[in-house]
This record gives structure tokens, C-alpha cells and sequence, in this order.
């Protein structure tokens, strides 16, 4: 389960939407987008919250690309690898 610590639905849902942005002004100038939706490695969480929180992340992702009419064939994505934080004992 996402915990406190991990980043509201609102945040991402904010960060996602600014990316899909990005990714359609770009494809208007014919500049194809890369997109990095990053779920940062700070902090103690382990690999499961990771999962979950690059899940939602992704998912949000899609969703917004989709909502923006990004071509996604056009689109380069740099997805980050689920691993727990730093900090994780």
C-alpha cells in the first residue's frame, strides 16, 4: 500500500499532465518527445511501494498521453527500474 511518504495522486496527476504537454507541443514542431516519468530512489521505501508508485505513475502517464493526443508510436519513453530506496534496510 502507498504510504505518507510516497507522492499524492494529485502529484502525479500534476507531473504526468506537464509531461503530456510537453510531448504534444513537441510532436506539433515535428521534435519527437522523450518522456521520463522518474520514481526517484531517495528515501526508505521498499521495492513493492516502488512497484506501485511507478505503476500508478505510468498508468497516469498513458492516460495523459492519451488525453493530449501524443502519438505514442512518436514518443520515446526512459522508464526508470523499480528498485527499492536508498535508505530501505
Amino acid at each position: 500500500t502507498i504510504s505518507d511518504d510516497t507522492p499524492s495522486g494529485s502529484c502525479i496527476e500534476a507531473n504526468t499532465h506537464a509531461l503530456a504537454r510537453y510531448a504534444a507541443l513537441c510532436q506539433e514542431q515535428g521534435i519527437v518527445p522523450m518522456v521520463e516519468p522518474e520514481v526517484l530512489m531517495d528515501g526508505a521505501h521498499d521495492i513493492e511501494t516502488c512497484y506501485e508508485v511507478t505503476e500508478a505513475t505510468l498508468r497516469s502517464l498513458f492516460g495523459a498521453l492519451y488525453e493530449q493526443n501524443v502519438l505514442i508510436e512518436g514518443t520515446i519513453l526512459k522508464a526508470s527500474m523499480v528498485v527499492s530506496g536508498k535508505d530501505c534496510p
